[in-house]
């Protein structure tokens, strides 16, 4: 082998050296790099088919337990000044507030169910994703590690249970 062809076998040797370290360290940092998806749970919440549906029961619960608080104020619409009517208006209200909050809760706590059960099915099948992250708890996030639209259309899919309607005052 003369003098040239062996200097151009050694630069090929070289080149083909390093386009083979280069393409091997950018396989390792993507192989290094642990995928995160970030879920924007209060877009989840208000617009997809179950927190709709539990927007709505509270609606009605709350309407019903307001129609209790009227019912008793009617019922002291004469003598609403007294002490015993401002009392029993008390806490019907305070009976209300109350209930509002449970209510709220046991629905907040079956939406988060929910949305724990449509992630977990999600990343079932994509191994690569390592982490759900909620949408506000980030600084910033690339829009395609966004997967709102995938989580809502596995969500729909779902039927929350609520807890029994408050009974309107005077039902038994």
């Amino acid at each position: 082998m003369d003098r040239k062809s062996w200097i151009v076998t050694l630069a090929s040797a070289t080149a083909l050296l390093s386009a083979v370290g280069y393409f091997a360290f950018r396989k390792y940092r993507a192989w290094k790099r642990t995928p995160i998806a970030v879920l924007d749970v209060d877009a989840v919440v208000t617009r997809s088919l179950p927190g709709r549906a539990a927007a709505q029961y509270l609606r009605t619960a709350k309407n019903i337990l307001q129609r209790n608080i009227d019912e008793v104020r009617k019922l002291y619409s004469e003598r609403e000044n007294t002490p015993e009517a401002i009392k029993a208006i008390n806490q019907a209200e305070a009976f209300a507030q109350q209930q509002t909050l449970i209510y709220q809760r046991k629905l907040d706590e079956e939406i988060e169910k929910i949305i724990t059960q449509a992630v977990r099915v999600w990343l079932s099948s994509h191994r690569n994703v390592t982490a759900v992250v909620p949408a506000d708890k980030t600084l910033g996030y690339n829009a395609s590690s966004d997967i709102t639209k995938e989580i809502m259309a596995e969500i729909r899919w779902y039927k929350p249970s609520f807890p029994p309607m408050p009974r309107p005052r005077g039902a038994s």
